[in-house]
């Protein structure tokens, strides 16, 4: 499988990042390279249609269209403001959405999606918690000409959908890797903080990490990962994992976070237990971005890949492509900046709580109304 990354190092080095204020959209993606595959029994064998696009004449039909929605689970704010950046869009395009949440159940997710079948859906959007669990269901749902759109986590068959949107996972955890590494010297004790046990795009994150460390010199030999605990993404389960580690660690050189949240609450708990602060990783959730802010004073250094709380807005936009007939890309990567010291004032926003997330296309009437204080 060929895909055309994006290279959020490189466009860190080179000081070119797509630097927008909290808020502002990313740019467009180029469109990514990749092989095409059927999107399954009902779409024919449609022929390629460019470079890494797939064919979507065999799902065109006339609107009003309705759209099921199967999400794995709302465990953290993130994932809570994705649902709600869906159901806005949902709201402006005038499509009747369905929504069912797993609660991080693989199993109800494979339920949850046939329901969302028997009730007549025109396509299926899905944010998977494994990279193999419903892959059997959603090829069922391209038998029947529903179009399956699969974003924020990857899964492994490319015939059991017919589009991917999210960021590049993989890159994502490797560039807050190669960053902390840096600041490291290549070497010293770190904590990880992983997401969701099992959920591909946690694992894909955390690969990338590992990436970084066997580009090292060395192989990575002399940095310690001292612990590594799953915190769901979660605030709550990452300043609980961090306290853990401070009271079986004296020292502590570092922190690879792969979520907001959770670097906020390993923040929170260095700053209680009056430890030094260590280079942290993490993502742009406002309560992280605004007690970065707050302990720069104090030497505090971290850096936040952003991910897009609006990719099930391009997933919804995929979907009505596909229903009009038009090509998709296999596989749509989205590009996203990646935050550091510098440009920290861009994002962050004191007048919204700490559960907004700042890379958003959310309407500012909804802003406002969940999180304004």
């Amino acid at each position: 499988m060929k895909k055309k990354l994006l290279s959020l190092l490189s466009l860190l080095l080179m000081g070119s990042m797509l630097l927008t204020a909290c808020g502002t959209p990313a740019a467009e993606p180029d469109a990514p390279g990749g092989e095409p595959s059927a999107s399954g029994e009902g779409a024919g064998d449609a022929p390629q249609v460019g470079e890494g696009q797939v064919d979507t004449t065999a799902f065109k039909k006339d609107g009003p269209y309705t759209i099921g929605f199967s999400n794995i689970s709302v465990v953290n704010t993130f994932r809570m403001q994705m649902v709600r950046e869906l159901e806005a869009a949902a709201d402006e395009a005038g499509v009747t959405l369905y929504t069912t949440d797993a609660g991080g159940d693989t199993s109800k997710q494979v339920s949850d999606i046939q329901d969302l079948m028997a009730r007549g859906i025109d396509a299926l959007l899905v944010a998977p918690g494994s990279t193999t669990a419903t892959n059997a269901v959603t090829k069922k749902a391209l038998s029947q000409n529903i179009p399956v759109i699969i974003f924020n986590s990857e899964v492994e068959d490319e015939s059991a959908f017919t589009s991917y949107v999210g960021t590049d996972a993989v890159e994502f955890g490797y560039v807050m890797g190669k960053w902390l590494l840096n600041e490291l010297g290549g070497k010293g004790n770190i904590i990880v903080l992983d997401g969701m046990a099992g959920a591909g795009v946690g694992e894909m994150r955390s690969s990338g990490l590992q990436k970084a460390l066997d580009e090292l010199p060395d192989g990575g030999k002399n940095i310690n990962i001292l612990a590594t605990y799953y915190a769901d993404w979660a605030y709550d389960k990452g300043k609980q994992a961090t306290e853990q580690a401070l009271a079986a660690y004296p020292e502590i050189d570092g922190v690879w976070s792969q979520g907001g949240a959770m670097t906020q609450g390993a923040l929170e708990a260095f700053q209680a237990a009056g430890r030094p602060l260590v280079p942290m990783t993490g993502e742009d959730s406002n309560g992280f971005l605004k007690a970065w802010k707050n302990a720069q004073a104090d030497g505090f250094k971290a850096i936040a890949a952003s991910d897009a709380c609006w990719v099930g807005r391009v997933a919804l936009d995929s979907a009505l492509q596909a229903l009009a007939g038009e090509p998709l890309d296999k596989y749509n990567y989205i590009p996203v900046p990646t935050i550091t010291d510098a440009d920290i004032d861009q994002y962050v926003r004191p007048e919204y709580s700490d559960s907004y997330w700042c890379n958003t296309k959310l309407p500012k009437d909804v802003a406002d109304e969940y999180y304004l204080e």
